[in-house]
């Protein structure tokens, strides 16, 4: 058996193990670094896709203006298009809603689109987004 202090003996177990853990710290730390730039970069990454808003997905339709008697609220036609259940035949359904028009922009006939908002009353908790095609006057 070779002594321990030859140069040629085997280290002991523990010295080897040792060894080992030192070697798995140093690529650790030669890592660390890298994984940390990494996670860094990932954020820019994640900032150039656009966020979506902070309640969720904004529903908006478009319709008609069939009427804007009230002071600051509009009614709203919207138009869809249902396919039968039985005959299979697209039928034409349509919803009224009452909108939020704060200045008293829109008119009878206007094309318009409208966004899900807050309820502002009983039936109102859609606003106006944005005048599409004005009505012939």
């Amino acid at each position: 058996m070779p002594a321990e202090n030859e140069p040629g003996a085997a280290a002991p177990v523990e010295d080897a193990t040792a060894a080992e853990a030192e070697a798995a710290t140093a690529t650790a730390a030669a890592d660390a670094p890298a994984t940390a730039t990494a996670s860094a970069s990932a954020p820019t990454a994640k900032a150039s896709v656009p966020a979506a808003p902070a309640q969720g997905f904004v529903r908006s339709l478009t319709g008609v203006v069939t009427s804007s008697k009230a002071n600051k609220t509009i009614t709203v036609r919207v138009d869809r298009r249902v396919k039968h259940p039985v005959y299979g035949k697209f039928i034409r359904r349509s919803t009224k809603l009452a909108a939020h028009d704060e200045g008293n922009d829109c008119h009878e006939g206007d094309t318009v689109t409208i966004v899900e908002s807050r309820p502002i009353s009983k039936t109102k908790s859609w606003r106006l987004a944005a005048i599409v095609e004005r009505a012939r006057a």
